[in-house]
């Protein structure tokens, strides 16, 4: 057979002969604890292997139950950090609504007298996103045409068009609007509208005032009340260049909003005021 032909199965054969034979011999004469000794001895390599492969297959078994629990650990952990995560969204979204309702009670203390609802920018006109948006609040709403919009750093602009649940805005930066204003610090008065060359620049204009007004870099402008939309003392800008205009031989000034259009979401639509 191939088998005895196989040197390392004859050598395995004889050893397992000699270490059964041996010791039997020498129980029969006797010697018992010398047997035992012997055998002991031969087969001390068998168990050394035996127990080296039992405590690998023991090891193997405890590393895949620890990536088990490792993998359940982990997975775990996810879950609870997806949950602290919502946690922290939801708690960033209380913080910024309760921001908007104490800006909301700030400019009805200032303005007792104001009516206000709260509208939301849903779009924007294409090419123009900072002189003319849509909000979320129209006729159903009790919004009308010519209604100043604000929020608490000042004028953003008035309602130009009205839907059932929308509304049109122009801000003061748009060529066709005008503020009536005036200079807190020396009384002098002008027209704040918006005008072309400066309207990408975020900026608008104060122009019919007298050549000796008293207007200088850094003047805040406010809103006059004169004409029937914008209600006295909202603030407008703030005062950037002075020149001359060449053709009126007039003061004209470069305004700068109070009001950041590019980050506009919310804001107030007055719907009723008392001057």
């Amino acid at each position: 057979m191939k088998l005895f032909k196989n040197k390392f199965f004859v050598i395995c054969l004889c050893v397992a002969v000699v270490i059964c034979a041996v010791p039997s011999t020498f129980a029969l004469m006797g010697y018992r604890g010398l047997a035992r000794n012997i055998v002991g001895t031969l087969t001390v390599p068998f168990r050394w292997c035996g127990t080296v492969i039992g405590n690998a297959f023991e090891g193997f078994g405890k590393y895949f139950g620890s990536v088990d629990a490792l993998r359940a650990e982990n997975e775990a952990l996810e879950s609870e950090n997806q949950a602290l995560r919502d946690q922290l969204e939801e708690a960033e979204l209380m913080e910024a609504e309760n921001e908007r309702l104490r800006q909301y009670l700030e400019m009805k203390n200032q303005y007792p007298s104001f009516l206000m609802e709260e509208g939301m920018i849903i779009s924007y006109s294409a090419g123009n996103y900072m002189t003319s948006f849509t909000l979320n609040r129209g006729s159903l709403h009790g919004i009308e045409v010519n209604m100043p919009v604000v929020v608490t750093e000042g004028i953003v602009g008035y309602v130009t068009d009205v839907g059932l649940n929308w509304c049109m805005v122009s801000t003061i930066i748009e060529t066709a609007s005008s503020v009536g204003a005036y200079i807190p610090r020396s009384g002098a008065t002008g027209i704040v509208s918006g005008d072309s060359s400066l309207r990408n620049e975020g900026v608008c204009k104060i122009s019919y005032m007298e050549s000796n007004a008293d207007i200088q870099v850094g003047d805040k402008v406010m809103s006059s009340g004169t004409g029937s939309v914008y209600p006295a003392d909202l603030p407008i800008g703030e005062i950037i260049s002075v020149e001359i205009d060449e053709y009126s031989r007039s003061l004209v000034a470069t305004v700068k909003p109070m009001v950041d259009f590019t980050n506009l979401k919310y804001m107030m639509i007055i719907t009723g005021y008392q001057n």
